[in-house]
């Protein structure tokens, strides 16, 4: 009996210390610097395809506007195994191009953020 005690306490002390750990890249990746070198009225499709390749989104607007959209997902998440405690740390870099006849009209960078940490509580009655 008291081998069994020793024995879950410490099966306990050994899964508390488990975390298991996951990283994510996904998407085109590119860089800010690249973006600045956007210049509307002035840049062409060409030159965007030269920059960062083939967009994830191709969205035609009307006959002469298309959207295009570069997004870039990268972070970790993980998860301790005894306290079933989950957190994620993601960040989404994406890049919004209008092009009216193959020329950029305007464009929008974002960094967005995505923390979330989820604790799970079991209790047995």
């Amino acid at each position: 009996m008291k081998l069994t005690g020793i024995l879950t306490f410490s099966a306990a002390i050994l899964l508390s210390a488990c975390t298991y750990t996951s990283n994510v890249n996904m998407g085109n990746n590119f860089s800010s610097d690249q973006t600045a070198k956007i210049t509307k009225g002035k840049t062409t499709e060409t030159d965007i395809i030269t920059l960062f390749g083939q967009p994830s989104v191709k969205t035609v607007l009307n006959e002469t506007d298309v959207k295009w959209i570069y997004s870039y997902t990268e972070g970790s998440s993980s998860a301790q195994a005894f306290t079933l405690k989950t957190t994620s740390d993601f960040t989404t870099h994406t890049l919004d191009i209008l092009l009216r006849d193959g020329i950029v009209i305007n464009f929008a960078e974002t960094h967005a953020p995505m923390n979330m940490n989820l604790n799970t509580q079991s209790s047995i009655r």
